[in-house]
């Protein structure tokens, strides 16, 4: 997929190479992400557990005392403290059916991960206190320091001295850097479904791009995105149904809507992601929105204390 027609001429090439790097490492990060949060779990069940909890955590991550309060892995909101979120909100916010968001919510309801008022919904204290949410919730937190520390490498990110200074803290604020990376994905999921107009299709599309690049060199990346068609390495649909954790036909009808779409071509050896030229412009802007976003989350986490803490441990 590509949103430009950068060269790789010799001439600055290591600035060409940048933009390319940090958006391959941009797109791992946000797949592993929503590999963690999903669990065992469908990937709309995690998409919209994840939605409800952002918007009930609103009124704690914009109080800084509360977010010192309750930031920790340990330590969780109270319920009293969460805003109640609307299933229509949760579904207008990942184009889904309101039906559809309704009946996963009852299901999520029957088994405690949810409660559904009057007001709306609330994941409760309960749900996000479980052995299997903690270990998930420290997943994030450890994903993103690599990806952090992938920034960092590739130069993408201001220098440590440059960083306004952060106070001090104890342990980690857990909890607190994960609400930043759900806001940091969200708006990355909602980019993408708004290109494709599926959730499903839009996590299938990534993943095949992925696919694609995963093993290219960082010097054929510019080569890629002026024609990945030629330089994306083809995959075939059972690669891509296993890591997804779905049937060989649910990929195959995901994938013959990106066809469709114009986001995905077979050739030999398999299929390889595209960009039409209608959707380029969409494309950069996606490019565009991720370098704000990504500047945002890092820019939280610093307020948070915690690329401090993640930089003393590599000093």
């Amino acid at each position: 997929m590509s949103t430009a027609s950068p060269t790789s001429a010799p001439a600055g090439a290591a600035q060409d190479l940048q933009p390319w790097e940090v958006a391959r490492a941009s797109l791992g990060y946000i797949r592993d992400i929503v590999r963690i949060t999903r669990g065992d779990r469908h990937f709309l069940d995690a998409l919209i557990f994840t939605v409800a909890l952002d918007a009930n955590m609103t009124p704690v991550t914009r109080d800084r005392s509360l977010l010192a309060a309750y930031g920790g892995a340990e330590v969780s909101t109270p319920d009293e403290l969460r805003r109640p979120v609307s299933i229509n909100a949760v579904a207008t916010s990942l184009r889904l059916p309101l039906e559809t968001v309704r009946r996963r919510f009852l299901n999520m309801s029957r088994d405690g991960l949810c409660m559904i008022g009057q007001q709306g919904v609330i994941i409760p204290r309960a749900a996000v206190t479980s052995a299997v949410y903690l270990a998930e919730q420290r997943a994030r937190f450890d994903r993103t320091r690599g990806f952090y520390q992938a920034m960092q490498a590739g130069g993408a990110l201001p220098d440590r001295a440059a960083r306004e200074a952060s106070p001090a803290t104890g342990e980690p604020l857990v909890r607190a850097a994960n609400w930043a990376v759900s806001e940091y994905a969200l708006r990355i999921c909602g980019e993408l479904v708004a290109l494709t107009g599926n959730v499903v299709s839009s996590i299938v599309l990534l993943d095949l791009v992925l696919a694609n690049i995963d093993q290219l060199p960082p010097s054929a990346l510019p080569d890629w995105g002026r024609d990945p068609e030629r330089f994306g390495r083809p995959v075939r649909i059972g690669a891509l149904a296993g890591p997804l954790r779905v049937s060989g036909e649910t990929i195959r009808r995901h994938l013959l809507t990106l066809e469709t779409l114009g986001f995905c071509r077979r050739r030999s050896g398999g299929l390889v992601a595209v960009a039409p030229d209608s959707a380029r412009p969409q494309l950069m802007r996606i490019v565009e929105t991720n370098r704000t976003n990504s500047a945002r989350l890092f820019a939280r986490l610093g307020q948070l204390g915690v690329l401090d803490g993640w930089d003393a441990a590599i000093a």
